[in-house]
């Protein structure tokens, strides 16, 4: 039996897989329906079931009443359909979890500066082709990418619509890549999961841009 069929409720379960580099396939179930999540890397990289797919498929794993769940390890989607961070999406929509009763809940929103982990300094990016341009982190979670609705709105068709995602932490700003077209990379080095440093070249593709941090 695998760890995570211990754990006490599909919501624990992802929480765990959201902060590991497992892969593999979340189903969660009950009589009427299924829903497969597959997981890699703290994404959710597809879902289907339930005749939903996609972000539509995740939510519904959430509302499943009686679920039950089960973890497939090495499970792959056979089409990729998402590319959501895990701990993202729980704290977007507010889920948490009362392991006492091992079961799901919704909890209320709290407001967003309430939520959100103060930023200890500013964090912008100025593109090697526009140096008088200055793109902000404005969240302690960004993802950027030239789809408009990404938190960092990057014009250039080397840049996948939803590219790499930028996190302050305490240790400094991480970089994860979304399985872009056209890869992350940091100093010309390859990068899928790591830190960016002031004065970093941060690449996405040939789209170049440096890292530039200012005390608040």
């Amino acid at each position: 039996m695998s760890f995570y069929q211990l754990l006490p409720s599909f919501n624990e379960a992802f929480v765990r897989l959201g902060q590991t580099r497992e892969r593999g396939c979340l189903l969660v179930f009950n009589a009427q329906e299924a829903i497969h999540l597959f997981v890699r890397d703290g994404l959710v990289v597809a879902a289907t079931g339930g005749g939903k797919s996609g972000e539509a498929a995740l939510d519904q794993a959430f509302q499943l009443k009686g679920s039950s769940y089960g973890w497939i390890p090495g499970a792959e989607p056979a089409q990729k359909n998402l590319g959501i961070d895990m701990q993202e999406y729980l704290h977007k929509h507010g889920i948490g979890q009362e392991t006492r009763a091992g079961k799901t809940i919704r909890m209320p929103m709290m407001p967003t500066e309430r939520r959100e982990k103060k930023m200890e300094a500013n964090y912008f990016f100025i593109p090697e082709a526009s140096p008088t341009f200055k793109l902000k982190v404005r969240k302690v979670t960004n993802v950027v990418g030239r789809e408009g609705t990404c938190d960092i709105y990057v014009e250039s068709n080397q840049v996948s619509r939803r590219h790499c995602l930028v996190q302050v932490t305490e240790r400094g700003l991480l970089v994860k890549d979304l399985e872009s077209t056209n890869g992350t990379f940091v100093n010309g080095i390859p990068m899928c999961d790591g830190y960016i440093n002031e004065g970093d070249r941060l690449s996405l593709g040939t789209y170049v841009m440096t890292l530039h941090r200012e005390k608040v």
